[in-house]
């Protein structure tokens, strides 16, 4: 009962949330096609045949996705793949991905929407990438009997004391998931108490996520430029992170004197926020978006692109994981497994606590508490170069062996 008035009740919040999304669109963080189709309207025409829908709500996502829709086509190649995302990074992303998929924004949860975007889309089954819960949707699937499954599902302690709290919905939204596959023990026993019936734990598929693309002549202009320096990068930062970064950075470069540090926003629109705070702070550095791009005495690269993170890996002897110094619960180091850096991260991987649990049960990247601890850290790396070059052997060994178990058990789920 509470779930129907839930549902009629969405409705109710069309015209606030078409005026947030037109506000999101003065401030360039949606455009009209984006707006068009979360509010369930789409030029795109439907494939014939089977089809199989499959989201994931932002980049990380969607690499994971991009996988699983491949092993579907391999197994089914006569069906077609709808993938909706809701981010415009991760849109980007999908568009460029070279796959013969209908590439779509996810609609937005309200009621009737979700019934004429299904009505149009009619899927035969859909598969929702992590943590994704979406009331009307999947009451809608369940009434239509299409099949819904999560993979890699995840369920932070957060969401979950959240679903806890409004046990009045979710007793009913939880019971209509099909089956779930959950990425840790942690989130098997969450679903499980949220009221899920089909819960199996299975290997991360974050292994199994497609490989970071390289520009080569990108990435050969600006290592002409940094042949002879030392580079970390910090990727994924939230606040704090690079004012932390920028902190080491002084210790370490009186011993150092070629260390250059890459810092990656994770929300590029903190941009000038940063910025900001280096000036303030008298730091030397450069914007990867400055029209004339040249390396002179700066000390820091502020990324401001979409796109490159390969780049910078591979112009790099460590990375280090942002999000995980600043409780964000830390971002995906698996993004590296094709580089020669060494990870290291920071106390909060909460995350990805299984993939961490991995890497230092396998001595492939360190696990540091404090800013003090990452000095001396990135200090031991960049002067024992042997160290450097095993600890990454390991990780790329680590990230092969699961990769192969991955794929086995993702075309398991699909059959």
């Amino acid at each position: 009962m509470l779930l129907l008035i839930y549902r009629h009740l969405s409705n109710l919040f069309f015209i606030p949330i078409l005026f947030f999304f037109f506000l999101r669109f003065l401030v360039s963080k949606e455009t009209i096609s984006s707006i068009l189709e979360k509010f369930s309207i789409s030029r795109k025409k439907r494939p014939e045949g089977d089809l199989i829908w499959i989201n994931g709500v932002s980049v990380g996502e969607s690499k994971t996705g991009i996988a699983v829709a491949r092993e579907i086509k391999k197994i089914k190649p006569k069906s077609s793949i709808l993938f909706s995302t809701s981010t415009l990074s991760a849109y980007n992303l999908l568009s460029k991905s070279k796959n013969n998929f209908v590439v779509i924004f996810f609609p937005i949860d309200i009621n009737f929407l979700i019934k004429r975007f299904l009505k149009y889309w009619n899927p035969n089954s859909v598969i929702f990438i992590e943590s994704e819960i979406w009331p009307n949707i999947f009451y809608i699937l369940k009434e239509k009997s299409i099949k819904l499954s999560i993979l890699n599902a995840r369920l932070s302690k957060k969401s979950f004391i959240n679903w806890k709290r409004i046990s009045f919905i979710s007793k009913s939204v939880f019971p209509l998931i099909d089956q779930c596959y959950t990425q840790n023990n942690e989130s098997l026993k969450r679903f499980k108490e949220l009221g899920t019936k089909n819960v199996k734990r299975i290997q991360n598929l974050k292994y199994i996520s497609q490989g970071l693309e390289v520009d080569c002549v990108a990435y050969n202009k600006i290592f002409k430029q940094l042949k002879s320096k030392r580079v970390v990068t910090l990727f994924s930062s939230h606040a704090e992170e690079e004012k932390m970064f920028a902190d080491i950075f002084r210790v370490l470069s009186k011993d150092i004197s070629n260390l250059f540090f890459i810092i990656i926003p994770r929300h590029i629109n903190r941009i000038k926020k940063i910025t900001d705070q280096f000036n303030k702070d008298k730091l030397l550095f450069l914007l990867r978006n400055e029209s004339n791009f040249k390396i002179t005495n700066e000390k820091f690269l502020l990324v401001d692109t979409f796109g490159e993170l390969g780049i910078f890996f591979k112009l790099s002897e460590i990375a280090i994981v942002g999000g995980s110094f600043s409780n964000n619960g830390g971002h995906n180091p698996i993004e590296t497994k094709d580089f020669n850096c060494s990870l290291i991260f920071g106390p909060h991987m909460e995350n990805f606590e299984d993939i961490k649990t991995d890497i230092i049960k396998f001595k492939a990247g360190f696990e540091v508490k404090n800013s003090s601890q990452l000095v001396r850290m990135v200090s031991r790396l960049l002067k024992d170069n042997n160290l450097n070059r095993e600890t990454n052997r390991k990780f790329k060994t680590l990230c092969k062996s699961k990769f192969y178990k991955s794929k086995s058990i993702l075309r398991s789920v699909i059959k």
